[in-house]
């Protein structure tokens, strides 16, 4: 917030004062400024000469300039306007605000301090090497990370709350340069909060992707802030090969031996299965694990919400389960919920699967914290399941099956 502040300062300024010329500052950068700020600025020089290419996300996008960038947010909830961001290498000028959105917002990159408000972002900034910016998190409570969790006992963190209840006094307190959230509705969310606090906040749709490297492709977003982008590069192309070669080792499964998958759970809370549509994140893991989605036809693109009746008529035979439910840790466990699970053909089998393998002692999932970024980490799962002799020595990273308590 501090760098936040003085370049808006810089905005209004008629003029800059500007120090000699470095070496660092000759007419061509070989690499991005990720530790310093220009020292004499010229304005023919690129100071992004590692850029970033968006090959899979579609929900961020970024443009280049000699000296800042502007990065564009969209669908980060339904019905949001696109979201600006302009950011400008520490050490020159500012460009004029008139040239953007209402509501852009600037800050000097690379930036300093950060809070994270989602468990996802903590492996962005382990892989790209900035965890020693991280100054405050939401909650503590579903931390999976070692790391994370070290700085959490050795009380070099804050915790700040979520939503419009978010501790803003806190947050100022610790003055972050960034702080990353997301968005559901604006009336009860808290980025609205910091922003109007003068907090430079920046929202995150990566849970809008509808592919899983989509929404791993998000490390190069968060990288944007810190000039990382040669690292995120290569990071996303490590993902993207791992990921690519779990996929084509499934593809060499002929069609008719290929597993029908049936996903979630009866909600009583929604009164619905939901049922993932094959244009949808969990419809592409299974597709790219060699499986096909139990009644499919009843979700051809976005997902459906079906009655347990519907599903017990059309999926009963299904070979595989994976059920994704919540405190679900035995077949008891889920035959508790409803005694006609029973029935079906994947419980007889024993082949029932939960994402419940790396769980914190407070219900925090790795699953949703390490395996957004590293999306083949799940799909290797997944092929393991669905075609064991493919993968016969894996060690699973996220699920489990579901076994019955002895004796019961």
């Amino acid at each position: 917030m501090k760098r936040l502040l003085s370049l808006l300062l810089l905005a209004l300024s008629s003029s800059l004062a500007i120090l000699p010329v470095a070496a660092q500052d000759a007419a061509a950068l070989e690499a991005n400024l990720t530790g310093e700020c220009v020292t004499a600025y010229d304005p023919a020089v690129d100071y992004f000469p590692e850029k970033v290419t968006i090959t899979d996300a579609v929900n961020f996008s970024v443009e280049y300039f000699n000296s800042y960038k502007v990065v564009t947010v969209t669908n980060a909830f339904d019905g949001a306007e696109p979201f600006t961001y302009v950011l400008v290498q520490c050490g020159t000028p500012a460009p004029d605000a008139a040239d953007f959105p209402d509501g852009a917002q600037f800050i000097e990159v690379p930036a300093g301090d950060i809070i994270v408000m989602s468990t996802t972002e903590i492996p962005r900034l382990i892989e790209l090497g900035l965890l020693d910016k991280l100054v405050g998190l939401d909650s503590f409570l579903y931390v999976n990370s070692p790391e994370v969790r070290a700085l959490i006992d050795a009380g070099k963190l804050v915790e700040i709350g979520s939503g419009a209840q978010v501790n803003v006094e806190q947050v100022l307190d610790v003055e972050p340069d960034i702080v990353i959230t997301f968005g559901f509705d604006p009336a009860t969310d808290a980025h609205p909060v910091l922003t109007e606090a003068g907090i430079f906040t920046a929202l995150s749709a990566d849970w809008r992707e509808t592919t899983p490297l989509g929404r791993a492709e998000w490390i190069k977003y968060t990288a944007l802030f810190y000039n990382a982008e040669a690292r995120a590069e290569q990071v996303y192309a490590d993902i993207v090969a791992a990921y690519k070669a779990a996929q084509e080792l499934a593809a060499s499964v002929p069609e008719d031996q290929r597993p029908v998958v049936l996903w979630n759970t009866y909600s009583s809370f929604s009164e619905a299965w939901s049922i993932p549509g094959a244009q949808t994140y969990a419809g592409a893991l299974i597709r790219d694990a060699g499986g096909v989605i139990a009644l499919g036809e009843e979700a051809p693109g976005d997902s459906a919400l079906l009655s347990f009746e519907t599903v017990y008529d059309g999926a009963l035979d299904a070979d595989i389960w994976i059920t994704g439910a919540f405190g679900v840790t035995t077949l008891d466990d889920l035959l508790a919920q409803d005694s006609r699970y029973a029935d079906f053909a994947a419980v007889k089998n024993g082949n029932v699967w939960n994402n419940d393998l790396d769980v914190n002692e407070n219900f925090g999932n790795n699953y949703f914290e390490l395996g957004v970024t590293n999306p083949h980490l799940i799909l290797q799962d997944l092929v393991a399941i669905f075609h064991p002799q493919l993968l016969p020595d894996h060690e699973f990273s996220f699920y489990r099956r579901l076994e019955t308590v002895s004796g019961s």
